[in-house]
């Protein structure tokens, strides 16, 4: 992203390191499932954005353990960690909203494509969804149905048995 921007912006939107919190995000993974699940990504490149990540507290360690004179560590990521706050996105610069943005949509067609090159399109339907309505909220609104919807969706955020992770993107623009 560039150079110029908020330290929050630039470790969470930096392109490995968004991909590694997608991947982490309500669940528990090594960094041996991350390196399968980024098999594009060297591995020191990818120890190194882990431990970046862990340092600034958005991924925490929850075990550690001896593999063949390496640890390997199991993080988690908490969704209620706190992004980018409202003083940063006003810091950020215009082309890094923009690759923010584009990151995730390109983040969320990949996770399509997977699901329809595994052949499991049409299985999972019932937990596909994409849809957009229109609403007409001030400031204060927004920030309300953020809070709110963080409430609805709490309970859904550990893993249970028998349910499926399924990533839920939310993207609101003002129109002009």
């Amino acid at each position: 992203m560039g150079n110029s921007g908020t330290p929050t912006a630039d470790l969470l939107l930096h392109p490995v390191r968004w991909r590694i919190v997608h991947h982490v995000m309500g669940r528990e993974v090594t960094t041996t499932d991350l390196k399968r699940e980024l098999p594009e990504v060297p591995s020191t490149t990818l120890y190194r954005h882990v431990a970046a990540l862990i340092d600034a507290g958005y991924l925490t360690v929850v075990r550690e353990r001896r593999v063949r004179g390496a640890t390997e560590r199991t993080v988690t990521f908490h969704q209620t960690t706190p992004g980018v706050g409202e003083d940063e996105a006003q810091a950020m610069t215009v082309e890094q909203h923009r690759e923010a943005m584009l990151t995730m949509l390109a983040q969320v067609a990949g996770s399509f494509d997977r699901l329809v090159e595994r052949g499991e399109l049409f299985s999972r339907n019932d937990q596909l969804n994409y849809r957009q309505v229109a609403i007409y909220v001030d400031q204060d609104d927004a920030a309300a149905i953020g809070e709110r919807l963080l409430e609805v969706l709490e309970p859904y955020f550990e893993h249970a048995p028998g349910k499926d992770r399924v990533m839920l993107s939310l993207i609101s623009v003002p129109e002009a």
